[in-house]
Formats: C-alpha cells, sequence, structure tokens
C-alpha cells in the first residue's frame, strides 16, 4: 500500500530564500548533473556543510553514499524528458539511518534538476504493521489462513534434485464445540491461546505457524528429515495434552503428518496430512498420526462396511411427529457425532426408481436448505448400487475414480467430500442418508461403522412415520 506524501511536484525553485527553513531536503543540479545547491536539511542529512557539497556530480555523490541509487539514475532522465518523476527510496541524502523519503526529481527551464524529499518513515512503518497485522490471526497472532498457504506455496515452488524437503503438520483441537457450548466462547478462545502458546513454546523460530480457523492450526517445516518433524508433532501433542485449562481440564489436540510428494503441489500435501488428522481422531484423539500414500489412496475409495458394531442409544427425537421432523433431528446429532458440515435424508419414491431430499441441516446454518429436487437413481449408479446392496459408499470431489454425476452434484451443494449410508427397514431401503464435509475428508471405516449403526435407528421410525402420514392421507 502506498500513501502519498505529496500529490503534486513542488515548483522547482533551487537556492531560494525559503529553502534554509523548509524541513524537506532540497538539493538542486545544473545541466552536467553536478550539485549547485544543498539546503539546510539536505546538508544534515549527508553530514557535510553546503559548500563540501558543491560541484560534485552524481556519479560522485552516489558513491560516497551521499545520493540514494533510485534519486541518482534518474536524474539524467528527467533532465532529458524534461517530465518531473516520483520515486521513494531510503536514505535519500545520506544519514545511514534507513529512513526512507518519498522525493519528487524536477526539471528546471534551464536543464539542470531540482529534487524536494520529504521523510515518510513513519508513514511506512504504518504501512508495515497493516502488512502484518493483514496476515494474523486476530486471536492467537500466528499466521492466517491466507498468509500460511502463500507460504506452502513458496516452500513447494523449487523443484528438482535440490529441492528442499517440506511437511505439513495439521493440528485439530479436540472437542472445541464442546468448550464453546458448555463454558462459553471466551473459555473456547482461552483454549485457542493455549494451542497457539504451546506451538510456539515446541516449534522452532525459522517454523512456519498458523490457525487456519476454527480449531484448526497447521505447521510448516522445511528442510527438516522426518523423525525430527515427527518428534515436532509428538512433542507439541504431548505439551497440549499436560495443558489444563481452569474448569475444562486437560486439553487434546489430534495431529497429522504429511511429508511432500514428488509432484510438490499444496492440495495434494493439504488432503494428506487431513486424512492423517481423521485418522489420529479415529485412534481415540490426542495422537499425531502420519499420512502414508498407500493407506491414504485405499482409504479414499468406496469401502464396505461389515463389520459388527455394538449400537448406539438411539437418537433422542421427543418431536418426531411427521418424518421431516424426525429426519432433521437425527441429521443434527449424526452431524456433531461425526463432526460434519452438514447433511440430508432422501426418501425413495413409490416406485424406488429416484430419490427426493427431505430434511437437510447444515452446522452453523439452521436457514440453510437443499433444492428440493427429484433425483433419478439410474443418473448417479454408485449411489443406487450403495442403496441396492445396503452398504455406505463415500466419495470425495478430488477422487479420480469417483462418478463424475456424483461430484458435480457434491460441488453443486458447496461440500468436498460425502459418506452416503442406505435407510433399510424390515429388509426393504427405504431412502439415504448423506452426511458432508467442506473439506476433502476420508471418511474412516469408524466413522462409517457409526453411521451405518444410527441408520438402523432411524429407519424404522421413519417407516413406520411414512405409514402412519399415508394412512391418514
Amino acid at each position: 500500500m502506498s500513501i502519498p506524501a505529496r500529490s503534486n511536484p513542488p515548483p522547482a525553485i533551487a537556492g531560494a530564500a525559503g529553502d534554509d527553513v523548509c524541513p524537506d531536503a532540497v538539493v538542486a543540479f545544473d545541466a552536467a548533473l553536478q550539485l549547485v545547491h544543498a539546503n539546510r536539511a539536505a546538508a544534515a542529512l549527508a553530514g557535510q556543510p553546503p559548500a563540501a557539497l558543491a560541484g560534485l556530480d552524481a556519479a560522485r555523490l552516489m558513491s560516497l553514499g551521499l545520493l540514494a541509487e533510485p534519486v541518482g539514475t534518474r536524474l539524467a532522465e528527467v533532465r532529458s524528458s524534461a517530465t518531473a518523476q516520483r520515486v521513494q527510496a531510503r536514505d535519500a541524502f545520506g544519514g545511514g539511518a534507513g529512513r526512507w523519503y518519498d522525493v519528487w526529481i524536477v526539471p528546471r527551464a534551464d536543464g539542470g534538476v531540482t529534487c524536494y524529499a520529504r521523510d515518510i518513515s513513519d508513514m511506512k512503518d504504518a504501512e508495515e504493521r497493516l502488512r502484518a497485522s493483514a496476515g494474523r490471526d486476530s486471536l492467537t497472532g500466528l499466521l492466517n489462513h491466507a498468509a500460511f498457504h502463500d507460504a506452502v506455496s513458496r516452500a513447494l515452488a523449487t523443484s528438482g534434485p535440490d529441492a528442499p524437503d517440506v511437511a505439513l503438520v495439521l493440528f485439530d483441537l479436540d472437542y472445541l464445540k464442546l468448550i464453546n457450548d458448555v463454558h462459553g466462547h471466551q473459555t473456547g478462545d482461552e483454549a485457542l491461546r493455549r494451542v497457539a502458546e504451546a506451538l510456539r513454546a515446541t516449534t522452532r523460530d525459522v517454523d512456519v505457524v498458523a490457525r487456519l480457523g476454527g480449531d484448526e492450526f497447521a505447521a510448516l517445516f522445511v528442510g527438516l528429515d522426518r523423525e525430527r518433524v515427527q518428534r515436532i508433532a509428538q512433542r507439541a501433542v504431548a505439551r497440549i495434552g499436560a495443558t489444563m485449562l481452569p474448569g475444562v481440564g486437560r486439553l487434546s489436540v489430534s495431529a497429522g503428518i504429511a511429508f511432500v510428494a514428488s509432484t510438490r503441489e499444496p492440495g495434494d500435501l493439504f488432503d494428506r496430512a487431513d486424512a492423517a488428522v481423521y485418522d489420529a481422531k479415529a485412534r481415540g484423539r490426542g495422537v499425531a498420526s502420519v499420512a502414508d500414500m498407500t493407506e491414504i489412496a485405499c482409504a479414499s475409495r468406496r469401502r464396505d462396511v461389515t463389520e459388527d458394531l455394538p449400537p448406539p442409544p438411539p437418537p433422542d427425537l421427543p418431536n418426531a411427529r411427521d418424518v421431516v421432523t424426525a429426519a432433521r433431528g437425527a441429521l443434527r446429532e449424526w452431524v456433531h457425532v461425526l463432526a460434519c458440515s452438514g447433511g440430508c435424508v432422501d426418501l425413495l419414491d413409490t416406485r424406488t426408481q429416484a430419490v427426493k431430499a427431505v430434511a437437510y441441516y447444515r452446522f452453523g446454518h439452521d436457514d440453510w436448505k437443499l433444492a428440493e429436487q427429484t433425483y433419478a437413481l439410474a443418473d448417479y449408479p454408485d449411489t443406487a448400487r450403495a442403496l441396492a446392496l445396503g452398504q455406505t459408499y463415500s466419495c470425495r470431489v478430488d477422487d479420480p475414480e469417483v462418478d463424475p454425476a456424483e461430484a458435480a452434484l457434491l460441488r453443486q451443494r458447496g461440500f468436498a467430500s460425502m459418506l452416503l449410508t442406505p435407510l433399510v427397514s424390515a429388509g426393504r431401503p427405504i431412502g439415504i442418508i448423506e452426511l458432508f464435509d467442506t473439506r476433502a475428508r476420508v471418511f474412516t471405516s469408524t466413522d462409517q461403522r457409526v453411521a451405518m449403526a444410527l441408520a438402523h435407528h432411524l429407519a424404522p421410525l421413519l417407516a413406520l412415520l411414512q405409514e402412519r402420514d399415508g394412512a391418514s392421507a
């Protein structure tokens, strides 16, 4: 950002009587670019009396450090073009203090030029503070999302055999929503600050640490081997786990570590670190997981759920007067249980050839709605197959194997990943429940087992309400 010191060049007057009381530095050169006048302010900057400067040409002044190169190199241009130029430079007329000056170089009728320099160091300092604050998270003082992504892109820009190793660690503060709900947002904010302090204490000064937003933090490591990165991540997780918050207890973070692949793509690095975070959460939270390329690639594809899981308690649906109310109540609980961004319940039509969204919920947006459209199952074969087989199905928009129609619908709804679970009652499919995430998430086998168990509770209730609604129609 540039803060102009003047909007127009000053009049070209060299050696005027008012120069010596002017706070701005003024120097004048003749047609041969030899100095013919310096006011008191300019002489003070140079540390020389005006008489000692007279007759020195621009090249000599630059060699002595008494004329900044950006100013000296423009004198001849202004003289020949007879057009004023403006430049901002440090130590315009010497001094060595590193102060910034806004300099107008103005041609004169006699072929010479006059320079007027105003000290703008305070303005430059304000610009720098503003620029620095724009890249910082206001709560924690760490870098923010945009600044961190820029740092990652710069770190990955170097390629070839000499490119440095790059590692990304994502940290999710566990149970932040519960802390906010039970203890208030001020306590939640304090928890976030404590995590930031722990990350500063366990990383090096050269490491890049940021709060990406919400409960998510990140650290970027360049030129470190894998073992050292893992030790730092585990040390950070342990330090946060030992942090006590009054009234709350010990904090906990789940960390995902990813090392740069041959593609050196930022998106790939974030995806794999994110997948490792979900693996850490599936392992019980409060641990660090390393993204393994083979495991993540396998996990990102469709998976069938066959393991038995002890059923969780059924959703509390005291106001389940109709299908829509029951479905929406279940969605709210599912989104929280599986830490998703939103979801919808789609019911089969009477011919079992299409589904229609009857209830939807998006975390933090009570008025959010999906278009009440009917989707032909023939257009979405993977969904149809999962429904027919009674199996879960997950997809991500960045998965090259995902059906294009499924990916397009997911993007249209504003999400990056989905977990689909069939609703089956008395052996008969009645619909599906879709859980969405705005991140390209890998839904773990534990996520799928929990979703299937919850569906077993919801499906009979929806079937009963459908029959009741049909009988009363």
